[in-house]
């Protein structure tokens, strides 16, 4: 290591270095994570905020040389791997710039760019690839561990949809990863891609938005104590082997504005004439003898996707944990378990537990996620009917919290394992070799090693999915 730390790292680099010694500004920047628990734990060493992509060759070659470890973060900076001890942080927040070929149907997505930043982007041309749930969240993040959001049971997966990726590996070289010209890292980015560089820029394959962007959505929701009535009508309409993929219906427990705990089904509805989805809305509202409230209405996809942003705000503790479920429809006996689960395990939340930010959520991610060939990519997500997701906030800073916090939160995957089929690498949180082999097969764990042993056999990038330091 240099005499004096970092100085002609800060020399070479158009954009900013901010270390430590900059006291205010390494405070402003350590805060500006969206997860405050994250935020207070990691303590890096510097972050450096790119220009660009010569920058960020020139911060790997630094750290490389120096042996110091690299995180990587986004505009959204929701990943537990974006900030790491005793690391340089590459911060891509400036890098977030979104263009759309509507005749090739392709969006070229720098990788600080968050889902509303691609959303606001494709939506002009009446196109659409899949983001977060929430449109703060960044879109490398949710890409590089799978891609699941809203409407997957519709459009399947990111990673489905992506043609190529440009990336700096650990080298310092700048390469561009498709299927022609590396079979075998255009695979294994496509599931767990943190782990084998860093991307720069992603080109997407989009789809065509029916009735000009307009959908139905919104919560039908009910009072909690008609939960088990309700999640069971539910989860008959959801085994229907009828539905068209162009249909999602989510069911989440929540709280209503004035903090009374409410249960709901959530409605995705695309490419419907307005009388048919009101028409299946109503029947949903008809569950539970009839709901409390109705949201429902015809609304531009973008404003669905921004729909959750202040209910998840930036610098709050935050912890999340989640798991793939399948079951057989038919089988009166699982749904019931599954039902009788959900509804004990939301009663059992933490007293202390944020009202506005507090959720357990089952989305649909069958159909077009579980179509494609599973050997097709890395992401191991495919047999799933459900992802069932708890997510909870806690005000103070105060482990106590944050153990009965990450307590609840596992404590309803532990429930559902009977039902289990694989885990979502964004958010299944592995602390440990034997729960990281819940998201990856073991076949699929020892090709990624071997890959890994290839691409990148210092392991300069050694925060992404397989250090679990983030996660404990």
């Amino acid at each position: 290591m240099e005499e004096s730390p970092f100085a002609s790292l800060k020399a070479a680099l158009r954009g900013t270095l901010i270390t430590r010694e900059d006291e205010d500004a390494f405070t402003a920047a350590r805060s500006r994570g969206w997860n405050r628990d994250l935020n207070l734990r990691a303590n890096p060493l510097a972050f450096a905020v790119v220009s660009g992509v010569r920058d960020i060759v020139t911060t790997v070659n630094y750290c490389r040389s120096n042996k110091i470890p690299i995180a990587v973060r986004g505009k959204g900076a929701h990943s537990p791997y974006g900030m790491a001890n005793n690391a340089v942080v590459i911060d891509l927040m400036k890098m977030t710039a979104v263009s759309v070929d509507p005749e090739k149907k392709l969006a070229y997505i720098q990788a600080g760019a968050d889902g509303g930043d691609v959303d606001h982007e494709t939506a002009l041309h009446n196109l659409i690839c899949i983001t977060g749930s929430v449109s703060h969240t960044g879109f490398a993040g949710v890409a590089l561990g799978g891609g699941l959001g809203h409407l997957s049971r519709w459009l399947g997966p990111v990673v489905d949809s992506i043609v190529s990726y440009e990336m700096v590996t650990a080298a310092g070289e700048v390469i561009r990863v498709d299927e022609a010209s590396d079979p075998e890292l255009f695979w294994g980015m496509r599931g767990n891609g943190a782990s084998f560089g860093i991307v720069t820029e992603f080109v997407v394959r989009l789809r065509d938005m029916p009735n000009g962007g307009i959908i139905r959505s919104a919560p039908i929701l009910w009072a909690a104590d008609k939960a088990k009535e309700v999640m069971t009508s539910w989860m008959g309409r959801i085994g229907r082997g009828d539905r068209k993929e162009t249909e999602t219906l989510q069911f989440v427990f929540m709280h209503s504005p004035d903090g009374l705990p409410v249960c709901g089904v959530v409605p995705l509805i695309v490419g419907e004439t307005e009388a048919a989805a009101k028409a299946t809305c109503d029947e949903l509202a008809s569950f539970g003898g009839g709901a409390q409230v109705r949201h429902d209405t015809q609304l531009p996809y973008t404003a669905l996707q921004a729909a959750l942003d202040t209910l998840v705000p930036f610098n709050t503790n935050y912890w999340d944990k989640g798991v793939f479920i399948n079951w057989d429809p038919r089988d009166t006996s699982a749904v019931n378990s599954i039902v009788d689960v959900a509804v004990k395990h939301w009663s059992e939340k933490p007293e202390f537990a944020s009202k506005l930010s507090t959720f357990i959520l089952f989305m649909e991610v069958d159909a077009a996620v579980g179509r494609a060939d599973p050997a097709s990519t890395s992401f191991a997500g495919r047999k799933g009917r459900l992802w069932c997701s708890c997510i909870t906030s806690w005000p103070d800073d105060d482990a106590s919290q944050r153990a009965a916090s990450k307590r609840w939160c596992g404590e309803l995957v532990a429930k559902l394992s009977r039902f289990h089929v694989t885990s979502y690498l964004n958010n299944a949180m592995p602390e440990s070799e034997a729960e990281m082999l819940e998201v990856f097969p073991q076949d699929t764990m020892k090709r990624l090693r071997a890959l890994k042993e290839k691409v990148d056999p210092n392991n300069v990038f050694k925060t992404g999915a397989w250090q679990y330091e983030a996660n404990k």
